[in-house]
């Protein structure tokens, strides 16, 4: 049986994802991507169970399949908070990635984030390893949703780090370019949700972190 890469939808926080879907599975209609099958409806096919760290809670979450009845792929749908393989939720990552770019030790960065289990700082370390390797191909793929957006300031402006940048000023163009997006469609995201959600549903496979 083959799979697709999950969909990742914004359902919600984690205890409203919970309210609604702990013992219900959400009412979405999808079509199998197999040419073959002609976009044949997909059914429900049971769920599977994650682990979602949070700083201070876990929470063990239902998720939810669909199979297509005629080749047999199936594929996940995965609420925003969380990411394919990955146990801490995506809000506790976010405040790992920004404690370090404002310039914090990973020391104190592991003994604040996740006070419920137990974070190595080897972790951290990984994140922020992968978050500078992937930030410049997301700026760029932004840059050119807000020109097409017809957004016609000169976005290299923005770039603090001018002719020579480091990856850690690639992080922080990628932040502005990120507010700019939001504030063009309209959207304000509270602080304490960040804005790695929001990149999750728009850019999933691009695996932030």
């Amino acid at each position: 049986m083959n799979t697709y890469w999950p969909k990742i939808l914004p359902l919600g926080n984690c205890l409203r994802y919970l309210k609604r879907y702990g013992q219900k599975r959400p009412q979405f209609q999808f079509s199998c991507q197999n040419e073959d099958c002609c976009s044949r409806t997909m059914h429900g096919h049971g769920c599977y169970f994650r682990m979602a760290v949070f700083k201070r809670k876990y929470y063990r979450l239902p998720i939810y399949r669909w199979c297509c009845p005629n080749c047999g792929h199936t594929i996940s749908v995965l609420p925003d908070f969380l990411i394919p393989r990955g146990h801490f939720a995506l809000p506790v990552r976010e405040a790992a990635l920004k404690r370090k770019a404002s310039g914090q030790s990973w020391q104190k960065i592991a003994g604040g984030i996740a006070q419920v289990d137990g974070i190595s700082r080897k972790t951290i370390k990984r994140w922020w390893k992968w978050y500078l390797y992937k930030a410049a191909g997301i700026a760029q793929r932004l840059s050119a949703e807000l020109i097409r957006s017809g957004v016609n300031e000169d976005l290299l402006r923005m770039h603090t780090g001018g002719v020579n940048p480091t990856p850690l000023d690639t992080v922080h163009w990628l932040t502005t370019l990120v507010r700019k997006y939001l504030s063009l469609l309209g959207l304000n995201p509270k602080p304490v949700m960040g804005y790695f959600r929001f990149l999750n549903t728009r850019l999933p496979e691009s695996k932030l972190i």
